[in-house]
């Protein structure tokens, strides 16, 4: 070890310089030679394991108790669940995303609901949302010991600061009391990482290509995986093993793309070579195009930071603002829209210096995981804060590379024994303290059932709807039948029908848009709008006099379901399809 001043955390798992072998192959594992059991109570009953331990349960807890709000289990309470669900039924009934549907993300999602979806065969749709949000609140927790296991070699301190704000990351909670494409694709992200990384430095070849399945997979349910994916790449492409020979790096290369384009191209090829135009516009395109409401940079750098567990709607400061801050306002599936003013950036500011002086504070270079995490952090900041849309649950993507962040910052800052053990009780009391706030904030949360609707509406009746969680939620979202339009996203129908042109960005300005939805809205038995319906259906005073003409109302269940119409004029399509 004379040749070599880094420590023997960072020397295990760096690459061997003869025959392309990397350490860690060569190197007798620590653990080996002792029984399963051992092994667990050495992992788990240690300072380290221990820390994970508490802040995975911490971090299950909090988002159960989200879930179980009164009407959260089956009730609405998001618009995108019902996509990817209902999406996932009829898959499962033959129809395909992007050819027989309007489908703005990428494939990977109605796979992983799949399973989910041939609940329904055997019980309710409600039922089936309920295991689906039960499923994703796993996969959230899940993202903690993930964490915790990359960084548990640095020690108690890295690992407290690392799981305890990934359990405790606002929109992160927020995000997985239901159905929603962050969480699934953290957790793809994280299993990727602890594939990639050993001890802090990239795996042998051949994990190296598990990685890459992974990411690929996570870049399926969201292209936004696309950010960690490449900076892996480029990690790979810059790393050199401790002789200098370029082997190994082009050994890792070759297994890591392998890797990544299975992960990818398996599950989106049979999708997007039944509809590759509409495939690539739909899910590129429309996307990048897209227009929503503005949201402030302060607002957004709030969310980023975790600052709204601490502002109203109005993005002022409170510590008791309950059910009306920002944070619970993520939990009822709303993003608000005033600035915060200038805290958010002092914050930010403060916190790129502490990380700044934590990642060269020492004097050994920051690990490749750490680098990794950094990248992926920043360039998933970047990405959130210049996106032309914003939703509450956007910054839970870079939320689990900020805490690794975080965590291996305050490496370098604990100093002495006894002030790291002074900064590991200040972080656990913090966390704590937060995680109360946070559950007294979205206490009194609620979502509304759709039992009446479900009275009203026929079985097998054809009914139209702007928001079909809501169809879900009242059991009546049955097997798709001719003469009746399959709209499961109608935001997606409308980019799709605008070639992105969303209702914010002048979709209601297009004759052929409005046609298009007069047409689909005048084969329906029911239609049944949200309280948001004009964010996504173009309406003009010419369509709302048709549709008066044509509907009545029926049943008012209040401004946060909407309201239920049904046909007065015209032919009534038949549901056998007859």
């Amino acid at each position: 070890m004379s040749g070599n001043r880094g420590t023997p955390s960072e020397v295990v798992g760096a690459p061997f310089p003869r025959g392309g072998q990397d350490t860690a192959a060569r190197i007798k594992p620590p653990h080996e030679g002792r029984t399963r059991s051992a092994r667990l109570r050495g992992y788990w009953l240690t300072p380290p394991g221990l820390a994970i331990l508490a802040a995975t349960a911490l971090a299950l807890i909090l988002r159960l108790w989200m879930i179980t709000r009164n009407g959260y289990f089956n009730g609405i309470t998001e618009y995108d669940d019902g996509v990817y669900l209902g999406g996932s039924v009829r898959l499962l009934q033959g129809a395909l995303p992007y050819h027989d549907f309007a489908f703005v993300q990428p494939p990977g999602i109605l796979l992983l609901m799949a399973p989910v979806a041939l609940l329904t065969k055997a019980t309710t749709t409600a039922a089936a949302m309920t295991v689906a949000r039960i499923l994703t609140v796993l996969a959230s927790t899940a993202c903690i010991p993930l964490a915790g296991n990359l960084v548990r070699y640095r020690g108690v301190l890295v690992t407290v600061v690392t799981c305890g704000i990934l359990a405790i990351y606002p929109d992160d909670v927020a995000t997985a009391h239901t159905v929603l494409l962050e969480p699934w694709m953290n957790l793809l992200c994280l299993l990727a990482a602890n594939a990639a990384f050993y001890r802090g430095r990239l795996a042998r070849p051949g994990r190296l290509a598990w990685a890459g399945v992974a990411l690929g997979f996570a870049a399926a349910v969201k292209f936004w995986a696309a950010v960690p994916a490449g900076v892996l790449l480029v990690l790979i492409l810059l790393a050199r093993d401790q002789s200098g020979a370029r082997p190994v790096r082009a050994r890792r290369t070759k297994f890591y793309l392998a890797g990544l384009a299975a992960g990818l191209i398996i599950p989106v090829a049979p999708f997007a070579l039944t509809a590759p135009g509409a495939f690539v516009r739909s899910t590129l395109l429309d996307q990048a195009t897209r227009a929503g409401s503005y949201v402030p940079v302060s607002l957004r750098l709030a969310h980023l930071t975790g600052l709204i567990d601490f502002l109203n709607r109005q993005g002022r400061f409170s510590l008791h603002a309950g059910i009306h801050s920002l944070f619970a306002g993520g939990g009822a599936a709303t993003t608000g829209i005033a600035s915060a003013g200038w805290l958010p950036f002092g914050f930010a500011a403060v916190l790129v210096v502490v990380i700044a002086v934590g990642y060269t504070w020492d004097p050994n270079r920051p690990s490749q995981l750490e680098w990794f995490a950094l990248a992926t952090a920043a360039l998933a900041s970047l990405a959130i804060l210049g996106y032309s849309a914003f939703f509450y649950h956007y910054p839970a993507f870079p939320g689990p590379w900020i805490a690794l962040t975080a965590g291996g910052a305050v490496r370098s800052l604990g100093g002495r024994p006894e002030v790291r053990k002074a900064m590991i009780g200040c972080a656990a009391v913090l966390i704590v303290a937060v995680a109360a706030l946070q559950m007294n904030e979205v206490a009194d949360l609620g979502a509304p059932h759709a039992y009446a609707d479900a009275a009203v509406i026929p079985q097998g009746a054809c009914v139209v709807t702007d928001e079909i969680s809501m169809v879900i939620s009242a059991n009546r979202f049955t097997a798709a039948h001719p003469g009746c339009p399959d709209i499961i996203d109608s935001l997606a129908t409308t980019l799709v029908l605008s070639n992105g042109v969303s209702v914010q960005g002048g979709a209601q300005n297009m004759s052929s848009v409005v046609a298009a939805w007069r047409a689909l809205l005048g084969k329906a038995q029911y239609v049944w709008l949200s309280s948001s319906n004009a964010r996504r259906i173009p309406w003009t005073p010419g369509l709302k006099l048709w549709f008066a003409d044509n509907f009545t109302r029926v049943l008012t269940t209040g401004p946060s379901a909407g309201d239920l119409y049904q046909r007065v004029t015209g032919p009534v399509p038949n549901p056998s399809g007859g």
